[in-house]
């Protein structure tokens, strides 16, 4: 079972790795025979990033993983995650997380999924000023779609052939695992910055607001019945930290259950 007291002194440890900066993880303690859930903020692809769930999962392994892909997705990176490169040469901190967390239970939980589609109608329905951006939204969950699909069938031609295909586009960055820890830490925390900046600066298109805001509530929906069969490792990028934190503590219900 977690312990959040002994993950917190982990992480504030006067010896600490600098990439295991305390504001990218949250630690939700069980309650209500809810079990708990360790949220591990991510920069997409970041070397920092990589090294903090491959640590953390390591250091406190879970009963499930539930990471940032859809389901359809899950296969392939399973894939990535057998390499024998430490950490796996493809497919990011996703697949660093899923080696790291061994025997656990691996669950997509963003989307696209069923939960997700119904969210998504339901709001469009019930909001009429949202329906003016109803076909830019369906545009980008028939990406999210074939994006999906793709990986899927990455994983079977990785299952029976010797190639892996590269099925998402990577992220290269200027730091890379083989700068020392400060200087990976210090260039995820620049990074951040400036896009904190950048997003506090200009309004998100509302068709963006809108899918977000129904991803994360799915996400949290899939995650809090995840606690019901163990403590859980939540992988997601570090805008949707604090977003999935605040639904989880104040039990959102599920979406289409209201």
């Amino acid at each position: 079972m977690y312990d959040c007291d002994a993950i917190a002194a982990e992480l504030n440890a006067a010896d600490a790795d600098p990439r295991l900066a305390p504001a990218h993880v949250r630690c939700l303690p069980s309650s209500d025979g809810m079990s708990a859930v360790l949220l591990m903020g991510v920069v997409h692809d970041h070397p920092a990033s990589v090294f903090r769930v491959s640590y953390l999962l390591e250091a406190f392994p879970p009963d499930v993983l539930a990471v940032e892909l859809p389901p359809l997705s899950v296969p392939l990176f399973h894939r990535y995650a057998r390499d024998t490169h430490t950490p796996p040469r493809l497919g990011g901190e996703m697949s660093a997380a899923i080696r790291a967390a061994g025997d656990a239970r691996v669950v997509g939980v963003d989307a696209p999924t069923r939960r997700y589609v119904r969210a998504l109608v339901e709001r469009l329905r019930d909001d009429p000023d949202a329906r003016s951006i109803a076909r830019t939204v369906f545009a980008d969950l028939g990406r999210g779609l074939v994006q999906a699909g793709a990986c899927r069938i990455g994983a079977v031609v990785a299952a029976v052939t010797p190639y892996t295909p590269r099925v998402y586009t990577h992220i290269a960055y200027e730091a890379t695992l083989l700068d020392d820890p400060d200087t990976q830490a210090d260039h995820e925390s620049t990074h951040l910055a400036q896009h904190r900046a950048f997003v506090g600066a200009v309004d998100p298109p509302p068709e963006t607001a809108l899918v977000d805001d129904t991803r994360e509530e799915v996400m949290a929906a899939r995650v809090a019945t995840l606690r019901q069969s163990g403590d859980v490792a939540v992988i997601v990028g570090m805008s949707h930290l604090d977003g999935l934190e605040r639904r989880l503590k104040r039990g959102d219900p599920a979406p289409n259950k209201r």
